[in-house]
């Protein structure tokens, strides 16, 4: 079902494909490159998920989704990290999320945590 998505990323390129790839699924997407432009964006549009990267350049990915959680208890969060270990070490992290993706992420397996995780909540 589409919806409006916020994707957080500071790889500028990788923002732009996701945002091409989700809009052609017929998603509206809004982009940030960091945590500050987040908090914003997510004030502004009240997306239904929000696609975070892990590290960002003013913060740690964790840190702002609990700040989106504060502000926004409906809204679901997926990780996207290149760095799984720190995330399977750390199960608490994992809580905080529906999902966690690994980068490079592959486009079929993205669709399909959106989807799964807006209707049942959870990837698992």
């Amino acid at each position: 079902m589409p919806q409006a998505l916020l994707v957080v990323d500071d790889d500028v390129v990788l923002g732009e494909v996701l945002s091409r790839v989700l809009t052609r699924d017929g998603h509206s997407v809004i982009l940030a490159n960091d945590g500050v432009q987040a908090v914003q964006a997510a004030r502004q549009h009240q997306p239904r998920l929000a696609l975070v990267d892990l590290c960002l350049p003013d913060g740690d990915g964790v840190k702002l989704a609990e700040k989106l959680r504060l502000e926004h208890p409906d809204l679901l969060l997926i990780l996207m990290t290149a760095f799984p270990l720190r995330v399977q070490d750390n199960p608490e992290i994992q809580r905080l999320f529906a999902c966690v993706l690994t980068k490079p992420l592959n486009v079929k397996e993205l669709r399909e945590t959106i989807e799964r995780t807006s209707t049942t909540v959870s990837c698992s």
